[in-house]
C-alpha cells in the first residue's frame, strides 16, 4: 500500500489536500509507462512538451510564436524549437497573420486535431480502466470539480503573473 504524503502544515487542509491529488494526477499522466500506452494506443508519440502546445492551438486559436512563448512562459527559441517538430509532422502549420499581413501566425492543422482526438481518445481508455469499478455519477461529479479546479486556477492567472511580475 502506497503511503500518504503528509501536507504542508501552513496550508488549509482542504488545499493541502487538493495540492497533493493535483500532484498525483500530473504524476500519473506525466509517468513514463502512461505515456508510452497513450503513444501505444493513439499511434502517434509525442514529447509532452509538444502535446501541450498542440492543445493550447486547439483552444487558442493561431498565435505569433511570440505570443506563444509569453503564454506559456518560455523563450522564443525553445518556443521555435518545439515547434519544428509540429510543423515537420504537419501537425501545425504558418499562416499570415490576418490583423498584419507582415507576420506569420501559427495554426493547429486537421492532422494535428486527428492527431490530438486520438490522443485523448487513448487517455480515455486509460482512464476506464483506471476508473472502471467508479459509478457514473462519482465521474460525473469529479469531473464537475476538475472543472471548476481549471476554472479557479485560469482566472488566477492573471493575479499571479502580476505577483511574479512585482519580484
Amino acid at each position: 500500500m502506497t503511503a500518504t504524503p503528509t501536507p504542508p502544515s501552513t496550508a488549509a487542509p482542504e488545499l493541502a489536500r487538493l495540492e497533493l491529488a493535483l500532484s498525483a494526477l500530473v504524476r500519473w499522466s506525466e509517468s513514463k509507462h502512461v505515456r508510452a500506452e497513450v503513444a501505444r494506443l493513439a499511434g502517434y508519440d509525442m514529447p509532452s512538451s509538444a502535446l501541450r502546445l498542440l492543445e493550447h492551438f486547439e483552444a487558442a486559436g493561431p498565435m505569433r510564436v511570440s505570443d506563444i512563448a509569453e503564454c506559456l512562459r518560455i523563450d522564443i527559441s525553445t518556443a521555435s524549437l518545439q515547434l519544428r517538430r509540429l510543423r515537420a509532422d504537419a501537425l501545425v502549420v504558418r499562416r499570415t497573420d490576418p490583423a498584419d499581413g507582415r507576420s506569420g501566425v501559427i495554426a493547429i492543422t486537421a492532422e494535428g486535431r486527428r492527431v490530438l482526438a486520438k490522443v485523448r481518445a487513448a487517455r480515455c481508455e486509460l482512464l476506464a480502466v483506471a476508473f472502471g469499478a467508479t459509478p457514473p455519477d462519482q465521474l460525473a461529479r469529479a469531473a464537475d470539480v476538475l472543472g471548476l479546479v481549471q476554472e479557479h486556477m485560469l482566472a488566477a492567472s492573471p493575479v499571479l503573473d502580476r505577483a511574479a511580475e512585482a519580484k
